[in-house]
């Protein structure tokens, strides 16, 4: 089966291959050696000062939202969550169920966040934190955070900036120097690894807010974790996947690796355009892992992804209001032109307009080059 989802995504060989490493103690030498490792290598992806600033827990991503909202946050406290779709909703509702102070900011589907609008909204009051997804999996937005962030910084006080980047990081460009105070990502995404870790990122700012020892949590406490411990059984065969895809990762190199999603994308709207499916969201915020498309009234999104699924593709849904008109496809992780075209190739009989889709993508694909 041919996989183009936003995730879980392909597993490399080298990585299948890591995982299958013997048992060890957790707590002996040779798997200190890849912890250390693999969190030196977290540390530079997330721009953290130290890999005493980097979590690494056995959860899904939104375990990571729930680890930062546990450790930043308390009871009462007010925040501003900002959302552009189903993932920002939950961010804003595992916030709510903590007993968080959420006022909501509500973008409409298929739009990016507005620099401006937020930061009209954030004066409004002393928030302690503002929450931002920035890659919206949902729609294929993907945020301008960065700018929000540089924004919130001037405040006084300034509200921490708790960020949703589980299908960002490390696919597109954003690090804690962007004045981001936790940065949250998971495995299964653009890590190229199987699901079950996630991955939390911390400032200075964050970390010091986390030893505060906020009350409220026991086994998404980050303490231990920024004082180099491991406080339970970590999933081990997943931390040597982990070490195996940083490795590759390190290999292609960061520009390379930014480039490569971007040109993924391109190819995939062109296809898509061309051959009779809608991408919703303006170029200018299109996702470089996920593009949302818009289906021609004669197609059921459930019926078509069915006949993929025989042809042997796998795409991805519509979610939330989305669900009965729209498809995903994911363009991230282990996936290069030559593994997009072959599912691109499985796709095209099943277009209004297959030969214009391929035309389309070829030409996107010389300009990739």
């Amino acid at each position: 089966m041919h996989i183009l989802l936003p995730g879980p995504t392909p597993v490399p060989t080298a990585v299948e291959q890591a995982m299958l490493t013997a048992m060890t103690d957790h707590r002996g030498a040779l798997f200190e050696e890849v912890q250390a490792r693999v969190l030196e290598q977290l540390a530079r992806i997330f721009g953290a000062p130290s890999p005493q600033h980097v979590a690494v827990f056995p959860a899904s991503g939104t375990g990571g939202l729930e680890a930062a909202v546990q450790n930043l946050l308390a009871p009462g406290d007010a925040v501003l969550a900002v959302e552009t779709g189903l993932f920002g909703r939950r961010f804003s509702e595992i916030a709510e169920a903590h007993g968080v102070e959420v006022h909501r900011l509500e973008v409409p589907w298929g739009q990016a966040f507005d620099v401006a609008d937020v930061v009209r909204h954030a004066e409004q009051r002393p928030y302690r934190a503002v929450l931002l997804t920035h890659n919206e999996t949902s729609t294929g937005v993907l945020n301008p955070v960065a700018k929000v962030a540089l924004a919130l910084a001037h405040h006084d006080p300034a509200p921490l900036v708790l960020v949703d980047s589980i299908s960002g990081v490390p696919s597109i460009p954003l690090t804690l120097t962007d004045h981001i105070d936790v940065l949250i990502t998971a495995s299964q995404k653009g890590f190229m690894c199987p699901p079950g870790l996630t991955m939390l990122g911390f400032s200075d700012r964050g970390r010091e807010a986390v030893l505060a020892q906020r009350p409220g949590r026991f086994y998404f406490d980050c303490t231990p974790y920024l004082k180099g411990r491991l406080p339970y059984t970590p999933a081990i065969s997943l931390w040597y996947g982990l070490d195996a895809a940083l490795t590759l990762l390190e290999e292609e190199g960061e520009e390379a690796r930014f480039r490569r999603h971007e040109h993924l994308r391109d190819i995939v709207r062109a296809y898509a355009a061309a051959g009779g499916l809608t991408p919703i969201v303006a170029a200018e915020v299109a996702s470089p892992t996920v593009t949302a498309l818009e289906l021609p009234p004669t197609l059921n999104p459930g019926q078509w992804r069915q006949k993929l699924a025989a042809r042997g593709l796998q795409i991805a849904g519509g979610l939330g209001n989305w669900h009965h008109h729209v498809v995903r496809i994911g363009h991230v992780g282990y996936l290069d032109v030559a593994d997009l075209w072959a599912g691109l190739a499985l796709m095209a009989p099943e277009l209004p307009h297959p030969d214009a889709a391929l035309k389309a993508a070829f030409e996107a694909s010389a300009l990739a080059q």
